[in-house]
């Protein structure tokens, strides 16, 4: 038995069916008292702050599958980013960023949404839909006066018949092919130039927001494209939760790949704001929507699953060369720039703005309130028998990830062969790839078969990680005498939170278990307040 399988054992022989109710229900006592201190109101936590008077343009810049340590500026000698680099250095780098559900649709209808995914009903899901009854920050931002645009990739895959106004919420589309067809696996779309049409063609009287949703670095990859570009297979860095073997350094190496592609144009489309002299005047939010697809990162709740890559720089409004320590989540991206822009935060949305944040000449841990977040996961892809998800909450604080599993009777990844998914492949919530076929192919070697546990095994109600020592979330400590005390004190944290937050399964109840596909032509369950009254 590998040292790994302890996060597997001994997940139901800690504690007696007695003795863990009471656990639970001491949980929930102490949870009601800490929803009175957990934050101060998320509408108030920049009151007072003066921003510039006039409405900056916005460009939001979202990268597809990419984890925080991918990028030049954090160390990774292999990525290339001096797109991604030249805004953290003008002005804000987050180091503790994270998405609010490591699938693409779930973490775009929080942030357009500034909810959190359990808030957002079918929202929630990726093939989901957001419900209209949720104000978009685009649309207020429209509202009050700015030019709306976007290039490629926006809300998807969603439903999109019966939410968002039957479109993608970011107004005119702009897509330019490439004058050179790229390599196989990239995007047919030139995404510097079509930002620079879209700059041709815009009402310079207004404002303007422009999301650039690039597809990079999402899977499929041309295989061995990163190995024959040049780049070392020798001084790539596995994460300890994948086999280090050539063919999975290779893919590493198309991962990065497609990191230094998209980048190339983030740093072209500088240039353009640049030279027209609109670069000072234009606040700038580079991230991603989840970590990196392969196994033990996308779509878990894992460090390379929701801590992403994030950015943001605006002039001299932002003092720069500024790193911070806050623990920030998507959620609170539109709060934030609706804050900017000078208009009202509605009551759905509860999200916070980081303006304060963003306004502080200080680097380190600049708000006091930012010391933890809370991330989800319910369905990713069809991957189990009657297209259940595998429902996941977890509190990441400073020292700690805390991660609960509703349902550790499933498949985390999916249900195994001889399960056929709807579509992708066996376990199909991890993207097919390189790296995954091989850890399925090697399972049975006792050099691979830990690293297959941790991805693809069954895992215990509770994990506990201390991240110091257990960065890349390996060791459960959650059943160890000498760590009760802390998982008890993080599990009460983490329940106040959801509690206070309206989350279904705070209360015990499996509202998505219920809802379809809608790419199978079915809608999904109404949601009422009378049905669900912790939504409202």
């Amino acid at each position: 038995m590998g040292v790994f399988t302890l996060r597997i054992i001994g997940a139901g022989s800690v504690k007696t069916n007695t003795e863990l109710m009471n656990y639970r229900l001491s949980l929930l006592t102490g949870s009601l008292l800490l929803t009175q201190c957990i934050r101060e109101d998320s509408h108030n936590a920049s009151a007072g702050l003066s921003f510039p008077g006039n409405k900056p343009n916005i460009l939001f810049y979202i990268t597809d599958d990419q984890s925080w340590l991918n990028t030049s500026i954090s160390g990774e000698n292999q990525v290339q980013t001096p797109g991604f680099d030249r805004v953290a250095r003008n002005g804000v780098l987050f180091r503790n960023a994270f998405c609010p559900s490591p699938s693409c649709a779930p973490c775009r209808a929080s942030i357009l949404t500034g909810r959190y995914p359990w808030q957002l009903e079918e929202g929630a899901l990726l093939f989901g839909g957001i419900p209209r009854k949720y104000p978009l920050f685009t649309h207020l931002l429209e509202s009050a006066g700015y030019e709306s645009a976007m290039c490629y990739k926006g809300y998807w895959p969603g439903n999109m018949k019966d939410s968002v106004y039957h479109t993608n919420p970011f107004g005119k589309a702009y897509l330019v092919a490439p004058v050179d067809p790229y390599p196989e696996g990239l995007a047919n779309c030139d995404y510097a130039a079509s930002f620079e049409k879209f700059l041709g063609e815009r009402d310079t009287a207004r404002p303007f927001f422009f999301w650039m949703g690039v597809s990079e670095p999402h899977r499929v990859y041309a295989k061995g494209i990163g190995l024959s570009s040049g780049m070392s297979i020798d001084s790539v860095k596995v994460p300890a939760f994948l086999p280090d073997t050539p063919e999975i350094r290779s893919d590493l190496l198309d991962y990065y790949y497609e990191i230094n592609h998209q980048d190339r144009h983030l740093l072209r489309m500088l240039e353009l704001l640049e030279k027209r002299g609109e670069l000072d005047n234009t606040i700038i939010i580079v991230t991603s929507d989840n970590g990196m697809p392969f196994p033990h990162a996308k779509a878990n709740l894992y460090e390379y699953g929701t801590h992403i890559p994030l950015a943001i720089c605006w002039g001299k409004a932002i003092k720069s060369g500024r790193t911070v320590d806050d623990i920030v989540n998507l959620t609170d991206i539109g709060p934030t720039l609706l804050e900017i822009a000078g208009i009202p935060l509605p009551k759905e949305m509860s999200g916070k703005s980081l303006g304060k944040v963003l306004l502080s000449p200080l680097s380190g841990m600049i708000d006091k309130n930012n010391d933890f977040t809370v991330t989800a996961f319910e369905r990713h892809t069809w991957s189990r028998k009657g297209g259940l998800g595998y429902p996941v909450r977890a509190l990441r604080t400073r020292e700690w990830l805390l991660i609960r599993n509703f349902e550790p009777d499933r498949w985390p990844a999916g249900d195994p062969p001889p399960f056929v998914p709807l579509y992708n492949s066996d376990y199909g919530d991890v993207d097919g790839s390189p790296t995954k076929q091989f850890v399925i192919e090697n399972q049975y070697n006792p050099d691979i078969s830990d690293y297959f546990d941790l991805a693809f095994s069954k895992r215990p109600e509770y994990e506990l990680y201390n991240l110091s020592s257990d960065p890349a979330n390996i060791y459960n400590l959650a059943y160890q005498e000498q760590h009760s005390k802390k998982l008890k004190e993080l599990e009460g944290q983490l329940i106040a939170f959801l509690s206070k937050t309206g989350d279904p399964r705070a209360f015990g109840e499996a509202l998505w278990d219920k809802m379809p596909f809608f790419i199978l032509n079915e809608k999904p369950s109404p949601v009422t307040k009378d049905s669900h009254p912790h939504l409202y």
